[in-house]
């Protein structure tokens, strides 16, 4: 009954808090769930019978989602009701007795009287919290008087700080709500605009705000924080038809779009005043107009631009890095009077681990990367536009009789699964495609092989076909399945059937596959899928391969009830697009294009004309087995996955994510996440031309400390070795063990001279360091500045040759790898 009344209790908690104007996630609004504690707890009060389990149930969940709270006191008046604390181990409630001192001394804490309907005080809750800060006196005065803090919350500045479905979103929403736990804080984040909100920080109806770039300007009005949270890149943004513009001072007849009452904005106005604005209220807007054709260019920052371009598929946008400025960065900023405030969240910012900035960067920033690939904003080079638009239109030649894929119907039209997918290529990218041949699958390869049409948009690769063809990556991949008479068993491979007669269609790579794996199957050419599943039917063959959406799709179609899917083969197909091999440059264009085809595009369209077929001749027999088998393969696939893990898949999931990302030793980067980490940064050097530089570093002679002291030791070496590294590089890089006592350093945005005092600070932090059981060590060290146009894997080389010369230099040293050496 008890646990039934907390569900409730929270249940409640949260779904009010989900409707309200301001939401706050549980473990970032403390003292706001402290009174609502204090409400359950006038029952416990009122109420003379013993109440020590129900009220430990009740603070249990206040521990486990606070790590901060480390006791709480009950009191009426002078006397002790309830008191309870909990150390690593324990958790005690105990009643009617008082704190001990080392709880009740506690600096840092949080009162609250119990007021009953009448306004009657019921008693005093009390709640203590660890002293994680060193606070003054003054400081904490201010904490314990302090509930709430008002903090903007700007629509407009996706993906750090917006409004979705009424609740504050975003990497400094959740970097705001990290700071304000650590200092016990509740805040109130109010929606609005920015205007407004500079008028509202000036008169100290704000405490701060969390997204300025700071001015001279500004500076005269606020304070500020003393260091940047975020770094953002200036961009230009164009259509990707028109030539790159990075500076202000290119532009001449253009019309550029800006967010007005914003720092770009009042930049523009001020510095190019000839320069014609078209004013737009927020992002989105600003873009579209891009985008539109409606202004030429638009001028913003470069996450925000690339998050707003990803999220509303403004896929023909391309962005250049502006050279007028140099990088921007966000601050917090305070009234000039809040000094108080401004140390207090910088103390606060000094106890958040790189760990929890890093968990931030990967769920607000990583996918802005992932998604960029998918993005038409860098999709093709200068010498492909040049190429599409002397062009014109891509001819394509497909199979006219393939449903559900592809079809030329009775008046001539395009239509299946694949016509939308090439639909989908065009709106992504704006390349303009034209049927050409389409009288039959023989004769479309004909054509390809004469060179009369420039792509077949559904075409499985093979030995054959590759000798005048070439391909793109896939975009779709289908598992190829089994049909056979209702009456036979479940198959569970192929090679249990290879002697039995199987239909397949002729002069389609199914038959050129199979029988790469089984030379000596017995099959039977047909001339369609119908032919095929007909024979099936008749008895002149056992079994039909094809795949899934085939299958289903011609079932149902042509009503073969005594048809169903018995098994599935040992491959799936991997469709792609066939261009004719004089075309190199269309084949680059076309892998670029498929990139902007997410996974929801594909299934809304396979299941467009799958649900299709079921609406208009639905087989109610023929969709039961066809459940039934899914369903028992489902079934079977999860029973498996129980029998052999015996561990929830939660749980799996977690463990295989940190272990294939963290190395298991140092609990830092490992080679896979570190590769991953090289490669992002790369592509960001080679788009923004931003400096790069990598280190790799390697223990002196670390044989002699295994052979001399045990693998053991040899461990202990390497964690603190890692420690020390970690603990001493900045924010923004980043590190990862390389293999064995080898470590990777990535320092973003840093040239090698930068990068060379890092590495001979932490080479002189080794040196003189005391390993346990005071073993010294020393370390080699070497250095490559990334330069354009460069592979990972040449990054790696180089650096790699560096560290080589630093160890063949006695050891005990820093190498700086140039281009000069290079053979």
């Amino acid at each position: 009954m008890i646990k039934v009344i907390i569900s409730i209790f929270f249940f409640l908690f949260l779904t009010t808090n989900m409707f309200s104007k301001t939401v706050s996630t549980l473990n970032n609004n403390i003292k706001t769930n402290i009174d609502l504690l204090n409400d359950t707890l006038k029952d416990i009060i009122v109420d003379k019978k013993n109440k020590e389990v129900e009220l430990s149930n009740i603070l249990k969940l206040y521990y486990e989602n606070y790590d901060k709270i480390v006791a709480f006191e009950l009191t009426k008046q002078t006397n002790t009701l309830y008191s309870s604390y909990k150390d690593d181990e324990y958790m005690a409630v105990l009643k009617d007795t008082p704190l001990e001192d080392n709880f009740s001394k506690t600096t840092d804490y949080y009162k609250k009287d119990i007021i009953n309907s009448k306004g009657k005080v019921l008693g005093t809750l009390t709640v203590y919290f660890k002293t994680e800060l060193n606070f003054t006196q003054e400081e904490l005065t201010y904490l314990q008087n302090k509930r709430v803090l008002r903090i903007q919350n700007d629509s407009n500045l996706a993906p750090y700080n917006f409004l979705e479905n009424n609740i504050a979103k975003g990497f400094s929403i959740d970097y705001m709500n990290l700071i304000a736990n650590k200092l016990a804080l509740e805040v109130e984040y109010v929606p609005g605009k920015w205007n407004d909100f500079i008028t509202m920080l000036k008169n100290n109806e704000l405490d701060m705000m969390v997204n300025v770039l700071k001015s001279e300007k500004r500076e005269k009005f606020f304070l500020f924080s003393d260091l940047p949270y975020e770094s953002l890149y200036p961009s230009m943004i164009t259509r990707i038809d028109e030539k790159n513009i990075n500076s202000f001072k290119k532009v001449k007849d253009e019309t550029i779009a800006l967010v007005k009452g914003y720092y770009s904005y009042d930049k523009v106005k001020k510095e190019y005043p000839s320069v014609k604005i078209l004013d737009t209220y927020n992002t989105f807007e600003m873009l579209e107009a891009v985008s539109r054709n409606e202004a030429d260019i638009a001028y913003g920052l470069n996450t925000i631009v690339e998050y707003n371009i990803n999220k509303h598929r403004l896929t023909n946008l391309k962005l250049t890095r502006n050279i007028d400025d140099n990088i921007l960065h966000f601050y917090f900023a305070y009234n000039k009077e809040n000094k108080l405030l401004k140390n207090l969240i910088r103390k606060a910012e000094k106890a958040i681990s790189k760990q929890e900035i890093q968990a931030l960067r990967d769920k607000w920033l990583k996918k802005i990367n992932l998604t960029k690939q998918k993005s038409n904003s860098f999709l093709f080079a200068k010498n492909e536009i040049e190429y599409l638009d002397k062009k014109k239109t891509i001819t394509m030649c497909v199979d006219p009789h393939f449903m559900p894929f592809e079809k030329v119907n009775e008046k001539g039209e395009y239509i299946g699964i694949i016509p939308d997918f090439i639909k989908s290529l065009s709106k992504n990218t704006s390349i303009k495609f034209e049927l050409l041949g389409k009288t039959s699958w023989r004769d479309t390869l004909n054509l390809m092989k004469n060179k009369k049409c420039d792509i077949i948009p559904f075409i499985v690769e093979t030995n054959k076909r590759k000798e005048y063809i070439n391909f793109t990556q896939s975009y779709l991949t289908l598992p190829l399945v089994i049909a056979t008479k209702n009456s036979e068993m479940f198959i569970t491979n192929l090679e249990s059937i290879r002697h039995k007669k199987i239909a397949l269609i002729k002069d389609f790579a199914t038959i050129d596959l199979i029988k790469l794996k089984y030379p000596d199957i017995n099959i039977v050419e047909v001339k369609n899928i119908k032919e095929g599943l007909t024979k099936v039917n008749n008895g002149e063959a056992y079994a039909y391969l094809d795949t899934l959406p085939n299958v289903v799709y011609t079932t149902q179609k042509e009503n073969f009830s005594d048809i169903r899917i018995s098994g599935k083969t040992f491959m799936d197909m991997d469709v792609k697009i066939g261009v004719r091999n004089d075309e190199v440059i269309l084949l680059n264009i076309l892998n670029k294009a498929i990139k902007t085809l997410d996974e929801e595009t594909k299934n809304n369209i396979i299941n467009k004309w799958l649900t299709i077929v079921k609406e208009k001749t639905f087989n109610m027999i023929l969709f039961i087995k066809i459940f039934s088998i899914v369903f028992l393969i489902f079934i079977s696939i999860i029973l498996f996955i129980i029998i052999r893990s015996n561990r929830s898949l939660s749980l799996v999931n977690k463990e295989l994510e940190i272990l294939s990302t963290i190395d298991k030793l140092t609990q830092i980067n490992n080679r896979s996440k570190i590769d991953e980490i090289i490669q992002q940064e790369i592509d960001l050097s080679q788009r923004y031309n931003n400096d790069l530089c990598l280190i790799m570093a390697d223990i002196d002679f670390f044989k002699k400390i295994n052979d001399n002291y045990g693998h053991i030791r040899g461990d202990s070496v390497l964690k603190e070795f890692s420690n020390i590294l970690s603990q001493n590089i900045r924010k923004t890089d980043f590190i990862g063990r390389w293999g064995g006592e080898e470590f990777m350093i990535v320092c973003p945005q840093t040239n090698k001279e930068h990068t060379l005092r890092l590495a001979e600070k932490l080479r002189k932090l080794v040196e003189s360091y005391n390993f346990k059981k005071n073993i010294k060590i020393t370390s080699s060290f070497g250095i490559y500045q990334y330069q354009q146009g460069d592979s990972l894997k040449t990054c790696i080389k180089r650096v790699d040759d560096a560290l080589y010369e630093a160890k063949n230099s006695n050891r005990n040293c820093v190498k700086i790898f140039e281009l000069k050496e290079e053979n």
